[in-house]
């Protein structure tokens, strides 16, 4: 287990659960205040900011190390991954690392086939057993402080996202672009975990049950491409193909062109060639 990261005590844990059931019930708030183009803005905004943070932070760049970035970008995209409120950048990694290193056995954390939909999907978060992280695979993330410093006090920048949401558009705010646009970051990226690994279609015949799926893909910014993805895990592009929409890749395009990012990833040669698909369910 990771020495810099203390043990989490109990109390906390059930504080954890108890704000995970208590955003799910406030969105009842939104009820209470009239829909205007500004909080849907708000709360779109926010989760295309923080989905593609996950998406391109947390998964591509902290889990595969898929391109290479700046120390500087890289406490960005830490900050804004650790505002969706999914735990810190090393834990996230940590736990992705050991999906892929057992997917779809009875040691993968979150695999549907195994633990059942709903638990790979959300109840997996909260079991006091998955808590601590493997220090000895993230070795290469744990030697940055301020990534430690972030796994430590991740509340503060959520907390602080919140305020932000607060400053824009007051409670109203706080209700549509934190807890609204939070919760929607939340299960976009855990149906990946769940029906990703349940409903698609298969082109290549991975050792796991993981699956492409185009609506998945919409939602999560390209994450849906998730049978490519497992083919080829240290790729940056998910989407091999041009009619696979993959809008994380497409920002990642963008950022290297000006120097933020380099050395993306591509699929190999020879596996990014049009297969016959198998949609499995």
């Amino acid at each position: 287990m990771n020495a810099d990261v203390p043990r989490v005590p109990r109390r906390l844990l059930d504080l954890s659960t108890l704000l995970f059931i208590g955003m799910h019930l406030a969105v009842l708030f939104a009820l209470c205040f009239p829909v205007t183009w500004k909080l849907v803005l708000l709360a779109f905004g926010g989760y295309l900011l923080r989905m593609w943070a996950v998406t391109a932070g947390y998964h591509r760049y902290f889990s595969h190390r898929s391109f290479k970035t700046s120390r500087a970008f890289q406490l960005v995209l830490a900050v804004l991954g650790v505002t969706a409120m999914q735990n810190g950048p090393l834990w996230w990694a940590s736990w992705h690392r050991h999906h892929h290193k057992h997917s779809d056995t009875p040691l993968d954390a979150h695999s549907p086939a195994h633990i059942g939909f709903w638990k790979a999907h959300v109840a997996w978060v909260f079991d006091p057993t998955l808590v601590e992280i493997d220090r000895a695979n993230v070795k290469d993330l744990s030697r940055y402080p301020e990534l430690r410093f972030l796994e430590k006090h991740k509340w503060f920048p959520l907390v602080g996202y919140a305020f932000g949401c607060f400053a824009i558009a007051g409670l109203a705010g706080v209700v549509w672009g934190f807890v609204i646009s939070t919760l929607a970051v939340f299960h976009g990226t855990m149906l990946i975990n769940s029906m990703a690994h349940v409903w698609g279609s298969r082109r290549y015949a991975t050792k796991d049950d993981s699956r492409n799926n185009a609506l998945l893909a919409i939602v999560t910014l390209g994450e849906g491409w998730h049978n490519n993805h497992h083919h080829c895990m240290t790729s940056a592009r998910q989407g091999f193909f041009w009619w696979e929409i993959d809008v994380t890749y497409y920002v990642l395009r963008v950022l290297e062109l000006f120097g933020v990012v380099w050395d993306l990833r591509r699929p190999r040669r020879r596996i990014a060639v049009a297969a016959p698909q198998r949609f499995t369910a």
